[in-house]
């Protein structure tokens, strides 16, 4: 099965903000329990911006609907689910050590 990144994006109050430890051991307990029952999912982290009060949470997981129910179980107020691509900004060893073989690092 493929496995896909996604970020769950969550509405949480300001004054809530003091649980952040709860609400990312929340999210995380739900995705371990549901990896136990078989799905493929996995709470990788979460971010607060406390301005916004929005809460994201990124996983791993073989669908959506996998996330979905992860966040339902952890009580999350989401607003949205979608499928997250990782944009590194720093190059990889590899494409180094060939730019390096090239003489054009």
């Amino acid at each position: 099965m493929t496995v896909g990144t996604f970020l769950v994006e969550a509405y949480l109050p300001k004054r809530r903000a003091g649980d952040l430890e709860a609400t990312a051991a929340c999210a995380r307990v739900a995705a371990e329990k549901m990896r136990r029952e078989g799905a493929p999912i996995r709470f990788l982290r979460s971010y607060f911006l406390p301005e916004d009060e929005t809460y994201f949470c990124l996983y791993e997981a073989g669908s959506i609907d996998d996330v979905a129910e992860a966040s339902q179980r952890a009580n999350l107020a989401v607003a949205r689910i979608q499928t997250a691509i990782e944009a590194s900004t720093r190059r990889s060893r590899t494409a180094l050590a060939l730019d390096a073989r090239k003489g054009t690092s």
